[in-house]
């Protein structure tokens, strides 16, 4: 694989990495940015949009469903023009589609924004998975992409209360916060890189042609790869939707009490993927998956037979720890097993995946909350997390990932 070699940069260059770094980060934060800032203000949003309880879930849901649907067209732009363009783009619509909030009186505008919003966050992610993975090679990229998911975990921690501080004073002042985005967009102006150009890579012309479907038939792994992207994602969404009910059946149901349940989620997963440059230095990618889910299996197992808070928040500080050591897994995992030349492709594919199993996280789990209660919700995602375990060894055993 051919990548650009940090022993033939210029000093120059040398010194828009480090500058680069904090401002790739900053802009990491928005994917979480995109609905934790107005998850506080649900219930003031729905009165002054005049909706239902069912429409307005259409309004936190929206951006991802077009995150879903137009990653892969990112991802082919951002091979074909190149990263920082297209990071550039996104930036600048997500200041306008998310800081629009602030006048929007209108369900229907609002739902449209939210839509712009999700493109937008789609022109995000899949530039800066690139970029890294452009700039940084082995356990040093490992590391930056650990920073990276940290610094969403911590965005997890810090944007909903931001907004919900907002809220106070009016729901639409939540939405201001959205404009940091065009702010950071001069920033990356002045920092960060083109990384990748058409004529690089070096696989020839008809490979850099090739569809997803030719890259996928020559990696298979990242069939495998995309499909535990959409089962992490679904099982933090799991966390999201049904803890705050799982809380209501030991005694708890003060919001504030619920959102400090949630954050220690977040705050696991940041200070574990902090250090995952370390993980990294001394087990696989399979090796890490198989620790990575057994926590996740560990903590949903203990979080259905908790009778205790005290207990469900060990089992989601174990749940915390699994995602930590998930996400970043699977990011540097996709870009390494690629060209160059394909990697925003393979990037936008796994973006697609991720936010599908957000999206279809409620409707999975929902025949299991009939039939089995939030209990068996939580019981049923230890039996897959534990399936995985066993799946990843057995594909490492028969030599099918390296």
């Amino acid at each position: 694989m051919k990548e650009i070699k940090t022993e033939k940069t210029t000093r120059k260059t040398i010194k828009t990495r480090k500058h680069s770094i904090p401002v790739i980060l900053a802009c990491s934060t928005l994917t979480v940015m995109a609905g934790a800032t107005i998850g506080p203000i649900i219930n003031s949003m729905r009165e002054g949009l005049n909706a239902t309880p069912y429409s307005i879930g259409f309004i936190v849901t929206a951006h991802a469903l077009f995150i879903t649907l137009t990653s892969p067209v990112v991802g082919n732009l951002v091979d074909r023009i190149g990263r920082r363009p297209v990071l550039l783009c996104g930036l600048l619509l997500y200041g306008v589609a998310g800081g629009a909030g602030l006048f929007i009186s209108s369900y229907t505008w609002m739902l449209l924004s939210r839509a712009f919003l999700g493109i937008a966050v789609a022109a995000i992610v899949t530039p800066i998975t690139t970029i890294i993975a452009d700039l940084y090679r082995g356990h040093r990229r490992a590391a930056v992409m650990g920073y990276r998911a940290s610094a969403n975990s911590f965005g997890g921690v810090v944007f909903p209360l931001l907004g919900g501080a907002l809220g106070v004073f009016s729901w639409h002042l939540p939405f201001a916060v959205y404009f940091i985005a065009i702010l950071l967009a001069f920033a990356v102006w002045f920092t960060v890189p083109e990384t990748y150009s058409p004529g690089m890579g070096g696989s020839g012309r008809s490979k850099k042609n090739k569809s997803i479907l030719g890259i996928l038939k020559d990696t298979p792994i990242l069939s495998f790869i995309y499909l535990l992207s959409f089962l992490a994602m679904a099982f933090l969404y799991v966390v999201v939707i049904f803890v705050p009910q799982r809380l209501a059946q030991l005694g708890i149901s003060n919001t504030f009490h619920i959102a400090l349940f949630l954050t220690s989620v977040s705050i696991s997963a940041s200070f574990i993927s902090l250090m995952y440059g370390r993980f990294r230095s001394v087990l696989s990618y399979p090796g890490i998956l198989m620790v990575a889910f057994g926590f996740w299996a560990s903590g949903f197992a203990l979080a259905s037979a908790a009778v205790s808070p005290a207990i469900l928040a060990v089992s989601l500080i174990l749940v915390g720890v699994g995602q930590g050591l998930t996400l970043p897994t699977l990011m540097v995992w996709v870009t390494e097993l690629v060209d160059i030349s394909a990697r925003g492709r393979a990037v936008g594919y796994s973006t697609t995946f991720s936010f599908l199993g957000q999206f279809a996280s409620p409707l999975i789990f929902a025949p299991v909350v009939i039939g089995s209660g939030i209990a068996g919700v939580f019981l049923t995602g230890a039996g897959i997390g534990a399936g995985v375990m066993i799946v990843v060894l057995l594909l490492s055993l028969g030599g099918k990932l390296r």
